[in-house]
């Protein structure tokens, strides 16, 4: 009987020893298992993370590289004027010829060709026509066909473009052609350039 004990015991201590040798395989199988899912989720993460960075990077580059582009292209654009942007025609009287023409000179210092506008803006005038208050614009010492100023804004010249480091003198005159028995008639404005494709006049 005792010899029968110590067998079953036997056999007992080498089924538990067996389970406990299976459940330590499984531990380890379980314990692999999570190390590989971690691992391969640090490596994604680590991944992704890269390429976020380097997305970011490249696009942050090109708005840089766009914006620099765009400021450099209407800063190669300047303007002198003398005397300002105003235009003043003062004590307007028969055989009126403006003492001082305004002169506008514009240079490109780009590589590129550009394109601009010349405008009048901010009419103030005592004057019900304007048919006998003629104004031309010499360029270059080429003087344009005679026009009667306006009374509202408007595009004296449009679409003019300016090779790479050149430069555009223009010479702004005024004359009355008509009869007035007052020399108290004024016409006022400003003459600006602007580059096209843009918001705001940079050039004032």
């Amino acid at each position: 009987m005792k010899v029968r004990n110590e067998n079953f015991k036997e056999e007992l201590e080498n089924q538990y020893s067996i389970l406990i040798q299976a459940e330590e395989k499984e531990q380890r199988k379980r314990t692999f298992a999570i190390l590989t899912i971690l691992s391969i989720t640090l490596i994604s993460t680590i991944i992704s993370t890269i390429f976020a960075y380097k997305a970011f990077s490249n696009t942050t580059e090109i708005s840089n590289e766009k914006k620099l582009n765009t400021e450099t292209y209407y800063q190669t654009l300047s303007s002198v004027y003398n005397n300002g942007t105003k235009l003043e025609i003062n004590n307007i009287s028969t055989g009126y010829s403006m003492p001082n023409p305004k002169v506008i000179t514009i240079s490109n210092d780009g590589d590129i060709s550009l394109t601009f506008d010349l405008k009048i803006k901010n009419i103030n005038t005592s004057l019900l026509s304007t048919n006998n208050l003629i104004y031309s614009i010499t360029k270059n010492n080429q003087t344009s066909s005679e026009k009667e100023l306006p009374l509202a804004d408007t595009t004296l010249l449009g679409e003019v473009s300016i090779a790479p480091k050149e430069t555009i003198t223009y010479v702004f005159n005024v004359k009355y052609n008509g009869y007035t028995d007052t020399n108290n008639n004024y016409y006022n404005a400003n003459i600006v350039v602007e580059p096209n494709n843009n918001k705001t006049n940079l050039l004032d």
